[in-house]
């Protein structure tokens, strides 16, 4: 179990493929997860 994470974590699992970057994902991800930060946090009715 542990040898099947550490081989998809180094990426053996994982082929290369053309298209969108990972970074831009990622980058993607940290904005959604700022902008539900500042929804939950601004319409928050128990504040």
């Amino acid at each position: 179990m542990l040898q099947s994470i550490v081989r998809f974590a180094e990426g053996e699992f994982v082929e290369e493929h053309g298209g969108i970057p990972s970074e831009v994902y990622g980058v993607v991800a940290l904005v959604v997860l700022l902008l539900l930060l500042f929804v939950v946090t601004r319409f928050n009715p128990n504040r």
